[in-house]
């Protein structure tokens, strides 16, 4: 036991500082998260080991009588409880007296009013001919579940008559008190056997943690000296099972199978080694291409910035995450006004919206018009209803109702993307708007004046400097991004042009969950301010509305997506 201890924490603290570095290229669409190579393995067919292994409860126990001289007269694996060696079962037995080989089911989910004194098992496997006697014991482990809740991680195990090194079994028992650890995602376990000589395929074994339930990519590496040079198994073989996709859905213990083509091994090999890397889809920024609809993720601003192209024929999106935050301005901030009472908002849902808004370019690849007043292809379009964007009628009457008319801007980029896009609700505005900043800016600075404030000139077009020429134009509304983001990288949440939300405009709101606004009203909420507002009307907290049908050559919008 003390040998296997030593092991244990040999193995862990190796694969602990290996999940820190990475030592493939990561996918183009992925980013490398956590990687952990197995130990060498060698199955000669001698290495019978009486070390525990960890089973999974329903996994399948290979045997083979060809390793009795002779004609074999019979074959019998029985399971016995290791604290009550008089407690067992028959697993397998086979009298034919051919050479028997294959694998035997043992469930131990339906076998445990058998064995319930312990969760350590004695497998033994007797193999009877003219010849000669042999026993094969191998000890194998079920862990219970931990008292604290924690997932049981299990090593999924095809038993051959060959075993692989006890302290691999080890390394998961030491993983699995670990398991608290891993704050992110983790392969915390990998091991792999041989089939021979049944056939030549590799099963490959692992574990994976994940503070978060979501997909993951996965990819399987292998190496013949000590992972010095690794190829992936896909490319010299196929692989089948878990992960075979290059996907999994999140936390689990997995199984995969790898086929390896001829070139790579007849029989069996020496020194081969398994690597298991989990990669994570980036998804701080959503970009959608939209000539062909396809998205992709990104972690982090592109090097070079957010060039035009993301303004133009892409729309690039931010990750905001759920949260609670207090809606609306304090008594004693400058240029407030009665509808803007202080209540506290949760957003239950992460959304996407807008880095920047919408802009004539983007309006036209989807619609095929440009009603702006002011033209300009990174300008943000203006001259745009609430009914143009989403629908005419009582048929798309947000919150009553969520359909979108197809002929809609809205509707014609879901039919591009086949996503559920739309305007964002007021408190998700505002929340992407403060991103955690209590203030009048969501710099953090307070207003000073109403109508000039100093502040507002570093962030967004407003009356006072629509003449200064940023962003190229004077008099008017200017290129989307021209000024400074706000922590959450969004642009000209403060001016340019007023942005559309999906409410209807109500006064007197108090504390609430994800709302969506009343169920009827007569004109839809407008957020941010514009090019010919004073200082006061571009607060985070300021609050305009307009009916559903007014084409206003300073109102515009930002997309959402709710997740």
């Amino acid at each position: 036991m003390k040998k296997i201890m030593i092991s244990s924490i040999f193995l862990f603290v190796c694969a602990v500082s290996m999940s820190f570095a990475d030592l493939s290229a990561p996918d183009a669409n992925y980013d490398s998260v956590s990687f952990l190579w197995s130990l060498p393995g060698r199955f000669d067919g001698s290495e019978i080991t009486e070390e525990p292994f960890l089973l999974l409860p329903t996994d399948r126990l290979a045997y083979s009588s060809a390793m009795a001289a002779g004609e074999p007269e019979s074959l019998t694996i029985v399971a016995s409880d290791i604290e009550d060696p008089s407690v067992s079962e028959y697993i397998f037995t086979d009298h034919s007296g051919k050479p028997v080989e294959g694998t035997a089911n043992w469930n131990y989910m339906e076998n445990q009013a058998r064995f319930p004194s312990s969760h350590t098992y004695l497998l033994t496997e007797m193999v009877d001919s003219f010849a000669e006697t042999k026993i094969f014991n191998r000890t194998v482990t079920i862990l219970p579940e931990p008292a604290a809740g924690l997932a049981i991680l299990f090593v999924c195990a095809l038993f051959l008559r060959k075993r692989a090194k006890a302290s691999l079994a080890a390394a998961l028992v030491v993983s699995l008190g670990s398991l608290g650890a891993f704050a992110q995602s983790s392969v915390v376990q990998v091991d792999f056997m041989q089939m021979w000589p049944f056939d030549r395929s590799v099963i490959v074994n692992y574990s994976v943690t994940n503070d978060i339930q979501k997909e993951l990519g996965i990819k399987f590496y292998g190496s013949t000296d000590n992972g010095t040079n690794a190829f992936e198994l896909a490319e010299k073989g196929t692989l089948s099972r878990d992960g075979a996709e290059g996907r999994i859905p999140g936390s689990g213990i997995y199984k995969a199978i790898w086929n390896p083509d001829s070139s790579f091994f007849g029989i069996k090999t020496d020194n081969l080694r398994v690597k298991v890397e989990i990669t994570e889809k980036p998804d701080n920024y959503m970009v959608v291409d939209l000539s062909s609809g396809e998205i992709s993720y990104l972690n982090g601003v592109p090097q070079g910035g957010w060039t035009d192209e993301y303004k133009t024929t892409k729309m690039v999106f931010r990750k905001i995450e759920a949260g609670s935050f207090t809606m609306g301005s304090p008594s004693s901030e400058l240029g407030r006004s009665s509808s803007e009472n202080q209540r506290t908002v949760t957003l239950t849902k992460d959304f996407y919206i807008g880095v920047f808004e919408t802009t004539q370019k983007q309006y036209q690849l989807i619609t095929g018009d440009v009603p702006s007043a002011d033209p300009g292809d990174t300008r943000p379009v203006e001259k745009v209803s609430y009914e143009m964007l989403r629908g005419k009628g009582i048929l798309f009457n947000w919150p009553i109702s969520r359909y979108i008319d197809k002929n809609s801007f809205f509707g014609k980029l879901r039919g591009i993307t086949g996503k559920s896009f739309d305007l964002p609700t007021e408190a998700q505005w505002e929340f992407a708007c403060r991103a955690e900043t209590t203030s009048a800016w969501n710099n953090g600075a307070d207003i000073t004046k109403v109508d000039h404030d100093p502040e507002l000139d570093k962030l967004g077009r407003y009356s006072y400097d629509k003449n200064d020429g940023m962003g190229g134009y004077n008099g008017s509304h200017t290129s989307v991004g021209s000024y400074l983001p706000n922590a959450w990288g969004l642009y000209d949440m403060h001016g340019n042009v007023f942005e559309w939300c999906l409410d209807w405009y109500a006064t007197n709101q108090g504390d609430s969950t994800d709302p969506e606004g009343p169920l009827i009203g007569f004109r839809r909420v407008l957020r941010g301010g514009a090019r010919d507002s004073q200082a006061s009307q571009c607060r985070s907290a300021a609050r305009s509305s307009s009916q559903t049908g007014r084409k206003n050559r300073s109102n515009g919008f930002r997309v959402a997506l709710t997740l």
